[in-house]
């Protein structure tokens, strides 16, 4: 069968889209406003109204509104500069890392990224799993579907095979998809502000009092900040996938901090605004309580939707990702390793486990961050060899072994002097860490490792990349 240009884009298109070739300017299809809606779909859903609602569980509004804008913001702040870079060199981000962390340590960084990504997705799709077992309830269904040891997963899975088969459709699918999940998500945005406002009053939030706070006021509010700083850093292994897709580094640069640090804040305000009234922090919880039986399951019903956005686009970040390591896989095998988020949707543990979650992604991202930074904003200037990145064969990114080990070892004392902060696997405080919390001095305290060790590398002429660099 014949099909026409206008219809079928060419090969090389097509790869620029997937992945393997640099994105070219007129191959990029979104201004700022279609970035932004990608942006708000891929940031606020679950993950956003969580972090929101579990702030809102320990700290009152006045402490829960100045640590969300500042936990949230600041990172990406921080990691801004990764989104101009990927823009101008149209490329995806473990593509973009082999220039910092070599071709074996590039893969390394994809492989961590892949974790976390299936435990967001978890959490996007979990989420949905008990919406659906909320709504259901309120019409009395069986009690299985209105279990979340049973429905939930059932549903959640369900939900995680129609992201798939959306995902395998390509960007320009998503980009459809958006404009009818984006809505969903400004909508419940909406709803939350009228009931805050109007129907329970922004006097009655901010005096209301957390349903779980910590005995020690100030951990309680280390830690809320902890939690925000990890969803913060958690984008560093996502500008690329996004940032190589918009038409001008403006858009991607403003894009990314109006969608990531400025409108997922709102909907986190709200989440924190709407657990202190109702006394829940999970956001499927709420609808019945804020909105009643009529707005409640309207609300749930966007929930869903909302959720399944954000599930979508995590499926295509993956295959993104995975293109770029094996670019002779099919899409379809590419967006098939997202699978093994299954076995985290078959009980609630990992979903409840949240707070968690981003302790981790907290100490793993902010050095990683922060190694990327140093070495392509602050060190290379955003001046990188485009051969090199693609060319294994190519001297300037081999490094030793496919890993560059300056980098290596700035990563492991960020982990070290994180888990000397706070050890997230007892939920145990170090000595600072009611002062200075744990993410954003680790993200300090690995870049400028990296950068003394870089300039005296550059200095002594011994780097592989060091005439490039300077």
């Amino acid at each position: 069968m014949n099909t026409s240009p206008k219809t079928q884009p060419s090969q090389d298109e097509a790869a620029s889209h997937f992945g393997i070739l640099p994105a070219m300017s007129n191959e990029r299809p979104f201004g700022l406003t279609d970035y932004v809606m990608m942006m708000v779909g891929f940031g606020i859903a679950a993950w956003s109204f969580l972090i929101g609602g579990y702030t809102g569980s320990v700290l009152p509004a006045s402490q829960a509104i100045p640590v969300i804008l500042f936990g949230n913001a600041m990172p990406v702040l921080m990691l801004l500069g990764l989104a101009k870079f990927f823009c101008r060199y149209g490329v995806d981000t473990f593509i973009g890392a082999r220039a910092v962390l070599g071709w074996l340590g590039s893969n390394i960084f994809m492989f961590i990224f892949i974790v976390i990504n299936l435990g967001f997705m978890t959490m996007a799709t979990f989420m949905l799993g008990e919406s659906f077992t909320t709504l259901f309830a309120e019409f009395n269904m069986p009690a299985w579907m209105t279990d979340r040891s049973i429905g939930a997963p059932i549903f959640a899975i369900s939900a995680f095979v129609v992201a798939w088969m959306i995902a395998y459709k390509g960007p320009i699918a998503i980009k459809i998809f958006n404009r009818v999940g984006v809505p969903t998500i400004f909508a419940i945005i909406a709803g939350l502000i009228f009931y805050i406002l109007w129907v329970e009053g922004l006097d009655k939030a901010f005096n209301a009092v957390p349903a779980s706070p910590y005995d020690d006021p100030q951990r309680g509010l280390m830690s809320a900040i902890e939690w925000n700083v990890g969803l913060g850093f958690s984008w560093a292994a996502y500008f690329g996938q996004w940032c190589r897709l918009a038409k001008t580094e403006k858009i991607a640069v403003w894009g990314s901090f109006i969608g990531w640090g400025v409108l997922l804040n709102i909907a986190a305000i709200l989440g924190a605004l709407t657990a202190l009234l109702v006394g829940v922090y999970d956001p499927a919880k709420w609808m019945i309580s804020a909105g009643g039986p009529i707005f409640g399951i309207l609300g749930l019903i966007l929930l869903i939707l909302a959720n399944l956005t954000s599930a979508t686009i995590l499926v295509y970040s993956q295959g993104i990702s995975i293109k770029t390591m094996f670019p002779q896989w099919p899409w379809a095998r590419a967006i098939a390793t997202t699978l093994p988020a299954i076995l985290l949707m078959l009980t609630p543990t990992f979903y409840d486990g949240y707070t968690t979650f981003l302790s981790y992604i907290s100490f793993i991202m902010a050095a990683f961050g922060a190694v990327l930074v140093t070495e392509l904003v602050i060190i290379r200037r955003y001046k990188i060899d485009m051969v090199g990145m693609y060319d294994q064969s190519s001297l300037i990114y081999r490094y030793q072994s496919g890993i560059n080990y300056a980098a290596c070892v700035a990563i492991i004392l960020g982990g070290i002097f994180y888990f000397w902060s706070y050890n997230p696997v007892a939920d145990s405080p170090g000595p600072l860490f009611l002062y200075i919390s744990a993410g954003l001095p680790t993200f300090l305290v690995t870049a400028l490792f990296y950068w003394i060790v870089r300039l005296w590398q550059i200095g002594s002429k011994k780097h592989p990349g060091a005439s490039e660099a300077s």
